[in-house]
């Protein structure tokens, strides 16, 4: 995973987020009313391209549809006494004809990893199909299976260590950039200066990942969005003194760096 996700490897995705980021604008340019349909399909489509090397075209796909519904399981059972035996943990050493959870958890994993799998194999056997995969193909899938002895890990590990990067990335995401929509409604005065500081370094062209330094009001931004609405299930926004939004001043406007 540390390997995976590490600053290195990191950098080597941005070609995939900047195509996915366009093709975003696209879909928001042609139907902005399902803009949060919009958000999912750009958070599932990296996900799926850097784990494993799938394109996503719609969010409709079946085994987008599939791991969306994986994922708001793990929110529903994940949140704190959503089971009688998060109360009474002595209920975890009933047998499972005594215990629907056990039985239901069960359920739910075989799902999962039949899933996790099948998207696993998918990449093998295109790689042996092909020789290998293209050489600009980069996900975390044919890393793994051209490393699989090095990692030491089982195909169902990897299974679920690919798969669980999706349930972790995707919907956090999509929550950020809605949360990024709503801060803009709220504050338009920052959408227009964020706007405006685009235009003056880009131009006509879009941005891109080397422009960074050169856009400190937008990174403040995302930065204060981050703070204002995390998106860590039952986060509470930390307390701090410097703020954007929306009483305080910002030290970017102070000449301050982020």
């Amino acid at each position: 995973m540390h390997h995976l996700t590490m600053t290195q490897m990191a950098t080597s995705y941005q070609p995939m987020q900047s195509l996915e980021s366009k093709k975003l604008l696209y879909d928001l340019l042609r139907s902005p009313r399902s803009y949060e349909k919009h958000f999912e399909r750009y958070s599932s489509g990296l996900i799926f391209r850097i784990g494993y090397g799938k394109t996503v075209e719609t969010g409709d796909e079946d085994y987008v549809r599939r791991i969306y519904q994986i994922d708001h399981t793990v929110e529903r059972v994940a949140s704190p006494g959503a089971y009688l035996v998060d109360t009474f943990t002595w209920l975890k050493y009933l047998p499972s004809f005594l215990a629907p959870f056990k039985r239901e958890a069960q359920k739910l994993h075989d799902n999962e990893i039949d899933l996790f799998r099948s998207l696993l194999m998918d990449v093998k056997s295109e790689m042996r199909r092909d020789g290998t995969m293209n050489a600009t193909t980069t996900c975390f899938a044919r890393t793994f299976w051209e490393n699989q002895d090095e990692y030491g890990l089982s195909v169902d590990e990897a299974a679920y260590v690919i798969g669980t990067l999706f349930e972790a990335g995707s919907g956090t995401t999509a929550a950020a950039m809605m949360s990024f929509c709503l801060c803009m409604c709220l504050h338009p005065e920052w959408q227009r200066r964020g706007q405006e500081e685009v235009d003056r370094v880009c131009g006509d062209r879009m941005p891109e990942f080397e422009d960074l330094p050169s856009l400190p009001v937008c990174r403040a931004i995302i930065k204060e969005v981050a703070r204002w609405r995390p998106v860590t299930a039952g986060g509470i926004p930390p307390s701090s003194h410097i703020t954007i939004f929306p009483h305080h001043r910002s030290p970017v406007s102070e000449g301050g760096q982020w």
